[in-house]
């Protein structure tokens, strides 16, 4: 594991209940699925930006 930047948290929880309580939404998302998803659209999209 990297070192902590400033700014950065040890962790998060996220608690949905409201949103789903309030919209009907309900987010069905792994956060690996999402997580992988983002990876390769970073690898895309520095490639063809590259300073």
């Amino acid at each position: 594991m990297s070192w902590m930047q400033d700014g950065d948290v040890q962790a998060t929880y996220a608690d949905v209940d409201d949103l789903i309580r309030d919209t009907g939404f309900k987010p069905a998302t792994t956060l690996e699925y999402g997580i992988g998803k983002w990876v390769a659209w970073y690898r895309e999209y520095t490639s063809h930006h590259a300073g």
